[in-house]
């Protein structure tokens, strides 16, 4: 397992990915799976500097041919799947996550939480 540390900035978005990248270079991966998995991991980081607060910690674990993600916040917060109108210009992270993701969930974690997902990677 591999963990990243992140600030609620606006750079931790992109500095996850980054290191998502770092991650999987050498490891082949088509390219839907590369782009979900950045998307998805991305949307949830993001939810975390918005939603959540400090401390944020990514966590990242290959098991059999998948990977689960797994981003932890400070805030009690729950995400939720919403369903907002086409010219909405926020408001679908999670149903990203739902929609994209193998599975997902969300752990209670003292006065936070931490949710994850879990995505093939064939």
């Amino acid at each position: 397992m591999t963990r990243l540390e992140l600030r609620a900035d606006p750079s931790a978005a992109r500095r996850t990915r980054s290191w998502l990248r770092e991650q999987f270079a050498a490891v082949p991966l088509p390219t839907r799976v590369r782009q979900t998995l950045e998307l998805l991991t991305t949307e949830l980081v993001t939810n975390a500097v918005r939603h959540g607060g400090e401390p944020i910690e990514v966590r990242l674990r290959r098991v059999e041919g998948s990977v689960r993600v797994s981003v932890s916040d400070g805030g009690a917060g729950r995400p939720l799947v919403r369903h907002v109108p086409p010219t909405a210009t926020g408001g679908r992270g999670v149903a990203l996550v739902d929609t994209l993701a193998h599975r997902w969930g969300l752990d209670p974690a003292g006065d936070g939480k931490t949710v994850w997902f879990e995505l093939p990677l064939d």
